[in-house]
């Protein structure tokens, strides 16, 4: 079962339909790195994106550029990550 805007709801394989391409992915990474750590992540960057589009709510700039700058705004934090796993690390 997944998490999704911190509402419980059964996937459509769970409701007898089966699952969508992106249901299956979302269950192999939650089963991959852990259920628990999987809803708490997907919790946080839900929060964040409501965090930033309540920011951006009262600016006078239309929804098409909301949506651009935040694609431009995570598009730049997956590169800082795929920096930071590819930046060799000291073993203690």
């Amino acid at each position: 079962m997944h998490w999704q805007n911190d509402l419980f709801h059964k996937t459509a394989f769970e409701n007898g339909e089966e699952m969508t391409q992106t249901e299956e992915k979302i269950e192999n990474f939650a089963n991959s790195v852990g259920v628990d750590l999987s809803h708490q992540f997907e919790k946080q960057v839900s929060r964040t994106i409501k965090e930033l589009m309540d920011s951006l709510e009262s600016r006078l700039i239309d929804d098409n550029t909301k949506v651009d700058y935040a694609t431009h705004v995570f598009a730049k934090a997956l590169d800082d990550m795929v920096d930071y796993l590819e930046t060799p690390k000291l073993l203690n």
